[in-house]
């Protein structure tokens, strides 16, 4: 386990072993046990409770920012099996045009739900913060300056989702095995589920501990690492108890540069090729998602605005 509250130093030489060997790591401190999901577990029950019709008028094809709820089958890879679960997500940035290159306005995809939006906005925040501290562990982890990802990352499209998974009386995937985007993930859930492929291949289950988040890394960390610290190989298994959970999703701002950092070039050279972190999400979040691969909304995002990075 990391702990928040430890002297971050320390426990950055914990998090590079606990990465590079396992793929992911427990987080605790003071911060993360006052972070309880009782409050947004309810309100994900209530929503995902509604009838598949009224949840429908929430459909995230409806927004430009992909924002909204999505039902069974709309993510995955094409033509693989659908993951059995539902989700709502908070959104990333307008990632959609029309066919007249402009952004489409999108409805109001918040359902009417008393302290729906309020506690996922709520959640969100607490986990910003958690995920600010964790950053400056993770950069002292890489060999970079304490302010790394913070100087990076001053309005991040860091996404929230709120997923179900109804239990299933036959063995049937969750989610199959992925990667996240981002350079790393805090995961909160109602029970387990979680497999993570170690970097030496075996799997291992991951479940859920009281007053801790479970940390994975993505594929921006691997890029920045040049591959040292590999994105964790995910899954979510067979689920015979019903099951919410609530990824959130560090990220770097549209415009930064993702790119391996000068201490992991070796002789090898670049084992990756630089990307936009806005471009990088696009690009992704349009492979996995049908009703984005349907409008042809592949690998162009909306231009972000240019901003200095802070000092």
């Amino acid at each position: 386990m990391v702990n928040l509250d430890s002297d971050p130093e320390r426990e950055s030489r914990r998090v590079w072993g606990m990465l590079r060997d396992e793929g992911y790591f427990y987080l605790t401190g003071s911060e993360v046990s006052a972070a309880t999901t009782e409050q947004l577990a309810a309100v994900a029950r209530s929503f995902f409770d509604m009838s598949l019709s009224e949840k429908l008028r929430f459909h995230i094809n409806k927004s430009s920012r992909h924002q909204g709820y999505y039902p069974t089958g709309e993510e995955g890879p094409a033509a693989s099996t659908p993951d059995l679960k539902e989700g709502f997500d908070s959104g990333l940035f307008e990632i959609r045009r029309n066919r007249d290159g402009e952004i489409p306005s999108s409805q109001s995809l918040w359902p009417p739900i008393p302290g729906f939006r309020q506690e996922v906005e709520h959640y969100h925040s607490k986990m910003t913060s958690i995920a600010q501290g964790l950053s400056i562990v993770i950069a002292q982890a890489i060999g970079a300056s304490d302010q790394f990802f913070l100087e990076r990352a001053q309005d991040p499209p860091n996404q929230l989702r709120l997923l179900h998974y109804p239990a299933s009386p036959t063995p049937r995937q969750g989610v199959g095995t992925h990667k996240d985007f981002e350079c790393f993930t805090l995961l909160a859930s109602t029970g387990p589920g979680l497999e993570v492929e170690r970097p030496d291949g075996a799997w291992v289950e991951v479940p859920p501990l009281k007053g801790a988040l479970v940390v994975t890394t993505g594929e921006m960390l691997e890029i920045l690492t040049n591959g040292a610290l590999l994105a964790a190989r995910h899954k979510v298994g067979w689920i015979r108890e019903e099951r919410y959970s609530f990824p959130y999703f560090f990220s770097l701002d549209r415009h930064s540069l993702v790119e391996p950092l000068d201490q992991f070039i070796g002789d090898g050279g670049f084992h990756y090729s630089p990307v936009l972190a806005g471009e990088h999400l696009q690009t992704q979040t349009s492979k996995v998602f049908s009703y984005l691969r349907e409008d042809g909304q592949t690998a162009t995002a909306v231009p972000p605005k240019p901003r200095p990075l802070a000092t």
